[in-house]
């Protein structure tokens, strides 16, 4: 065993909610913080991988397949360029940047709020009242998350006076998007199409919380980016600003515990090229979610009263990605780099059912993270599936790239499933494919230690808007969460909760100089 180095904070892994704390803690507040990532590249979910093929470099983003609201001048857009330190650049997608495939019907997403409730109401005019309603509730519901997130991180009774004078529209933000629908709309058709991205937050309309689905439908209305550079950009900015600090971000580190003393937390133990080490710091940030923070990171012996809970919360919703490096541009397609939403039924929560026990492709989501990249050297798409952890459970005492060859069987067996089901669509991308690659919930689980290979962490259920310990504050002082499960799940939801992971360190006084510095 060795012991070594003290710091001001330890973050535990370097996704985006985590390098977010780290650069805020590095930039404001002048500290040295250790971030420690088990995968061998920093990055988390934003992360991207390389594969060489006859010479040819093909580059894939593993989580970040388009982000909205990154237009100047926009506050999510504004954190970004305060922690890449303005270099990270971003490409918007075109126009139509979404491609809804329906049975007997396709509908093109345009980037503007207006116009794409123009188009909707052009192609359902029955349903024209419901439609301008639903526009103005995901607005309201969006401004109740905002203002409730917001609140909470107020002293006691400044929360509770704030609460007198708020109007309480949580019955709309905590219904289920398929209640609120049905309250609304008739049209089935219609109700597929407005929910045709639950897998922006991978939760069919049954269960999903209309909260959520309202903060993804609002985060897109004004279109789609993508990093120039790729989804790596995104560390590669970050990561440098926590070293230039004084701080290190360490990869191939596998955190086995929080070390907790006198009820404070005060440093992590973990293994690295099977050596293992202790380090220490003022501050333990977990950027690894509510699970394997309160499940496997903190010592059985001290109390966390949600334990069952958080078990409980969980799901086994995955993804199976097909990674495809092409021989030409899928220009060559009419593609132009909008993304393409696949469905063969309108009923989302049957299509979320059917997947839970076969690997038979009925939907796909198809991204061209190429065509959104100015600065990409070769051609690539990603076709993704939904899929369940449980699927796979046959394989899950095996190791990566040692599952044994019926393992590797079944992914070809899947990859070809997946790229002729899409190649009915787009004609001409299995034609155009020069390598293929395919990931399963045990690969996200290997890299991640997401559980079951969730990447969403704690499903977006009405019932994550009411856990107490959906919050960046713990149980545990001196020890806070980062990321999806401190606030919201997605790119900009996990940036944020680095955001108020500070403000959790720091208390209010310090929300209000982070959004000072920001501007």
């Amino acid at each position: 065993m060795q012991t070594d180095k003290n710091y001001d904070a330890i973050v535990i892994g370097s996704g985006i909610g985590g390098l977010t704390t780290a650069v805020l803690l590095t930039k404001i507040y002048k500290q040295r913080v250790l971030v420690l990532e088990k995968h061998f590249v920093p990055g988390g979910q934003t992360h991207e991988f390389m594969r060489v093929k006859d010479g040819k470099k093909y580059h894939w983003d593993v989580g970040v397949h388009y982000i909205g609201e990154m237009a100047k001048g926009v506050m999510s857009r504004k954190i970004f360029d305060f922690v890449t330190d303005g270099n990270l650049k971003w490409n918007k997608m075109p126009h139509f940047f979404e491609n809804f495939v329906y049975p007997d019907f396709t509908f093109k997403q345009p980037a503007n709020p207006k116009e794409f409730e123009k188009a909707l109401i052009a192609k359902f005019p029955n349903e024209e009242e419901g439609i301008k309603q639903y526009f103005k509730d995901i607005k309201i519901a969006a401004k109740w998350f905002q203002s409730n997130s917001v609140s909470k991180l107020m002293p006691g009774w400044m929360y509770s006076v704030m609460n007198i004078f708020k109007k309480d529209n949580s019955g709309l933000a905590l219904s289920t998007t398929k209640d609120y629908l049905d309250s609304i709309i008739e049209d089935k058709k219609l109700k597929a199409l407005l929910t045709t991205i639950w897998g922006d937050y991978g939760v069919p309309p049954s269960k999903s919380a209309f909260v959520m689905h309202s903060l993804v439908v609002r985060s897109y209305l004004y279109g789609g980016y993508f990093p120039v550079g790729g989804a790596g950009a995104i560390a590669e900015n970050m990561v440098p600003i926590i070293e230039k600090g004084g701080g290190k971000v360490l990869t191939s580190c596998n955190v086995k515990e929080i070390i907790i003393e006198s009820g404070k937390a005060t440093g992590v133990k973990f293994n690295k090229k099977d050596k293992e080490y202790i380090y220490f710091g003022k501050n333990i940030i977990s950027d690894t979610g509510a699970y394997n923070t309160y499940m496997k990171l903190i010592p059985k012996d001290v109390n966390i009263p949600f334990r069952d809970e958080i078990k409980n919360a969980m799901d086994d919703f995955s993804t199976t990605t097909l990674y495809v490096g092409l021989k030409e541009s899928a220009e060559k397609l009419g593609i132009k780099g909008e993304n393409y939403w696949i469905n063969t039924s309108y009923d989302h929560d049957e299509t979320f059912k059917k997947s839970k026990n076969s690997n038979e492709i009925s939907s796909a989501f198809v991204s061209f993270p190429s065509l959104k990249n100015p600065k990409a050297k070769s051609h690539t798409a990603e076709l993704i599936t939904f899929s369940h952890y449980d699927n796979f459970i046959k394989w899950k005492d095996t190791r990566w790239l040692k599952r044994g060859n019926d393992y590797i069987e079944m992914k070809k067996e899947i990859s070809e499933k997946l790229l002729d089901f899409v190649d009915k669509y787009i004609p001409g991308l299995k034609d155009l494919t020069d390598y293929a690659e395919l990931s399963t919930p045990l690969t996200l689980e290997y890299f991640t230690e997401w559980e079951k290979g969730s990447f969403y962490g704690i499903p977006a259920t009405p019932d994550r808007f009411k856990y107490k310990w959906i919050s960046p504050k713990t149980p545990v002082k001196n020890l806070y969460l980062s990321g999806s499960d401190a606030l919201s799940i997605g790119v900009v939801g996990a940036m944020m909760g680095g955001v108020f992971s500070i403000a959790a360190i720091k208390g209010m006084k310090g929300f209000m100089k982070i959004m000072k510095e920001i501007g």
